[in-house]
């Protein structure tokens, strides 16, 4: 029995309405959330939108609206950004984007659906323990944590979280947290859309679906404004978290039902 293909997200548009509404509600909720912590497009959007379409079509797709969403934001906060932390994380970030984008070529399409599901799993589970209080970070670790989210940016558009939870460590004061962190996310989302469109993953196609979904960001920062007046922060993780771990799940789950099925049908 073939598998059936995935059906792209270039197409969503012209063959199924109710499709297109649904990525378009999901992407949404992707920037709303993005809005209020600083970072998780790809984290709430990836496993929704892999059920549609296949990996390495999310990430190209959400860098290319990050970059839109993440510029805006920088260039508000830009006077209140820590330049120090900043130029620290720049280099492992741009280095490990490399490495996940050339990642993303050669990993099959199969494999990378699942380690998504188990990452965002991972994170989730992570996030929801009890929170200890935390040392801070040295200056110099600031190419580990910069690798690291980039790798993540760079398999599957989710490194922000890399990127805050070093700042938040180092920067104490809020508003200079968020302001570094906005265009960190600002610099970061451009140099994987340039490094998705030198390795071809940038088409026609994926401009027009990215133009199309646009809207999106900016219904995502006006539901964010509203959110934010009625839940707190504390709650909203917890629900956020509690998503990410049967999302993820629901996608891993789908992945190992597929072989199975590949397997019986041998």
């Amino acid at each position: 029995m073939p598998a059936t293909p995935l059906l792209t997200l270039d197409t969503l548009f012209s063959t199924s309405p109710l499709a297109l509404l649904g990525v378009f509600a999901v992407l949404t909720v992707a920037y709303a959330i993005f809005s209020l912590v600083g970072f998780g497009t790809g984290l709430i959007a990836s496993t929704p939108l892999a059920w549609a379409m296949p990996v390495t079509r999310i990430v190209p797709l959400l860098a290319l609206l990050d970059a839109t969403s993440a510029m805006q934001r920088g260039y508000t906060l830009r006077s209140q950004v820590d330049r120090a932390a900043l130029l620290r994380l720049v280099p492992g970030m741009a280095l490990g984007q490399t490495i996940g984008v050339a990642l993303l070529q050669v990993l099959p399409v199969s494999l990378m659906a699942a380690l998504l599901g188990g990452f965002v799993m991972a994170y989730g589970a992570w996030s929801l323990r009890s929170s200890a209080p935390r040392s801070q970070p040295p200056a110099g670790a600031a190419w580990v944590w910069g690798i690291g989210g980039g790798v993540l940016g760079g398999l599957f558009g989710s490194g922000g979280f890399v990127y805050a939870t070093y700042l938040q460590a180092r920067l104490p004061e809020r508003n200079a947290f968020r302001a570094t962190q906005a265009v960190l996310i600002a610099i970061s989302t451009l140099w994987r859309v340039a490094l998705c469109a030198a390795t071809g993953l940038i088409d026609g196609p994926l401009l027009l679906t990215a133009l199309i979904l646009l809207p999106a960001t900016h219904l995502g920062n006006r539901l964010a404004g509203r959110v934010d007046k009625r839940l707190s922060v504390e709650g909203f993780r917890r629900v956020l978290n509690g998503l990410l771990i049967a999302s993820g799940l629901a996608l891993v789950a789908r992945t190992e039902s597929g072989y199975l099925l590949r397997l019986l049908s041998w």
